[in-house]
């Protein structure tokens, strides 16, 4: 049995957090998210939020309606983008 010390747990953390936020370890080093890499992610997210908005706004409509179908689409684009932003299945500050 191995055993994972609390100094052990800190690092995998850590590096699962400078991984969310974008850093890239190279050469024996991390190195910082490019200014354009953090604002495209700032702005994604800023769109992420709104899509949930107009989600929450259409739910409960009829089955067969526009905004059903809509907010299937809705669906569909915000599962993929959080796969896809979100991929350790946690976000850095408290989702997940």
């Amino acid at each position: 049995m191995v055993l994972i010390s609390e100094i052990d747990r800190q690092r995998i953390t850590a590096v699962k957090v400078l991984d969310a936020l974008g850093y890239t370890f190279a050469d024996g080093e991390w190195h910082p998210p490019s200014e354009m890499t953090v604002s495209a992610m700032q702005e994604s997210d800023r769109m992420h939020a709104l899509l949930v908005e107009r989600a929450d706004a259409l739910d409960g409509c009829a089955q067969s309606s526009p905004e059903a179908k809509e907010r299937e689409i809705i669906a569909d684009v915000l599962e993929a983008y959080e796969a896809k932003r979100w991929s350790a299945g946690n976000e850095c500050g408290g989702k997940g």
